[in-house]
């Protein structure tokens, strides 16, 4: 077990520039680029009238959309720390060091794939949360600036700020649960091919499709493409955002949750994970096999 926490560690302190310091450079463009324009005057008081809900529906739609666009910046980023990850220790003979302990290649491959889904969303999270704070510093500005526009009351944003994060957390987690198995298919084949996995990991399914549709006249595009599409598609998420949304009302995390595990397919996240394991599984073996 301290081993597996060690490498862990081992891929948090390797990959900290992308999920530490890259979010922390964003946060700082962030504060700079909301602060800037009040400062400069360029913010107008008929940006923010009775059509946004209030001034707490206002704060709730800016922590959320933060939410929204962190959520993006974090499944880009996995994307192509797996396909490097999993055979980046080959590069400078972490591989040899880890085995002499002796430490498995399933261990190995294992300890990357919950770093991607645990200690790396939990650092985007932080920064969610950091966002979701500075928007309430933004409706004081505006506030500042525009006295007719009330910032939303203190007692009351504290109490949004922890149901719409406590919904962020629960997004984020079915999120990356949904669309590991692209993680998965990446970082197997990172194994066999390297830093070629990014462009390998689209180009095998198209080609894939390409034969489908060749050979067996696939119906709109085929089995495989309509398949990887409903994969990718988040409507189960989009539907249940749009509903907070569009009320006036302030986030409802009852409802909110309910939409959505209520319209997420379980079948097929069972049979996604079940696919994660048996591709961690191949690829430990491929890579025990190579080096022996």
């Amino acid at each position: 077990m301290k081993s597996f926490i060690a490498l862990i560690k081992r891929e948090y302190l390797e990959h900290r520039g992308a999920f530490l310091y890259g979010p922390l450079i964003l946060i700082g463009l962030m504060v700079v680029g909301t602060v800037l324009p009040f400062l400069a005057g360029r913010i107008r008081a008929d940006y923010f009238g009775e059509e946004i809900g209030g001034t707490l529906k206002f704060y709730e739609l800016a922590f959320m959309a933060s939410i929204a666009g962190w959520t993006f910046y974090l499944l880009i980023t996995l994307f192509f720390y797996y396909a490097d990850a999993f055979s980046a220790d080959k590069r400078n003979n972490a591989m040899l060091f880890w085995k002499s302990m002796p430490v498995s290649d399933l261990k190995v491959l294992s300890s990357k794939m919950v770093a991607g889904l645990t200690v790396f969303p939990a650092l985007i999270f932080l920064a969610m949360l950091f966002s979701g704070a500075w928007a309430y510093v933004m409706s004081l500005m505006v506030h500042w600036q525009f006295p007719l526009f009330a910032a939303p009351d203190f007692i009351a944003a504290v109490n949004s700020f922890w149901r719409i994060g406590l919904v962020g957390m629960i997004f984020l987690a079915l999120v990356l649960l949904w669309i590991a198995p692209f993680f998965a298919w990446a970082g197997a084949l990172s194994t066999a091919v390297g830093r070629w996995a990014l462009p390998m990991a689209a180009l095998i399914p198209g080609i894939l499709i390409l034969l489908e549709n060749v050979f067996l006249k696939g119906q709109d595009g085929g089995f495989i493409l309509n398949y990887l599409r409903y994969r990718a598609d988040f409507t189960w998420a989009r539907n249940a955002v749009q509903n907070q949304i569009i009320s006036l009302a302030p986030v409802d995390i009852v409802r909110f949750v309910s939409d959505l595990l209520a319209h997420i397919d379980w079948v097929q996240m069972v049979a996604g994970w079940a696919f994660v394991v048996i591709v961690i599984v191949a690829a430990s073996e491929y890579r025990r096999r190579k080096l022996d």
